[in-house]
């Protein structure tokens, strides 16, 4: 059993970077030549893979295609805001568990 997504209906070959204004889109190895170059250190690209596969499972990026050389293409135009949201969420949950500890303790 593999731990890829299933297979759009229809797959076809994306150009391997298309941005425009409604979408982003990149393969594994563009991301993590990007990252690399962002951050100055060097990347697993497997292991990249293996995250954006669970954040794709998570709802927070989304495969779209492979190309004919069998990278992944994602879709990270909602991508900050998935994960914004999600940060956000569990830090008012952390938030509001503390002023709940704080006040029961000072009772």
């Amino acid at each position: 059993m593999t731990d890829r997504p299933p297979s759009p209906p229809a797959p076809t070959a994306l150009p391997a970077t298309a941005t425009d204004e409604d979408r982003i889109v990149a393969t594994t190895p563009q991301l993590t030549a990007r990252i690399e170059d962002a951050v100055g250190c060097r990347l697993d690209e497997s292991v990249l893979e293996e995250l954006l596969l669970e954040l794709d499972r998570g709802e927070y990026v989304e495969w779209v295609t492979m190309t004919r050389d069998g990278e992944y293409v994602w879709d990270l135009t909602e991508s900050p805001d998935r994960i914004a949201d999600a940060v956000a969420t569990v830090v008012v949950e952390r938030f509001e568990g503390w002023v709940e500890g704080q006040l029961t303790s000072s009772s």
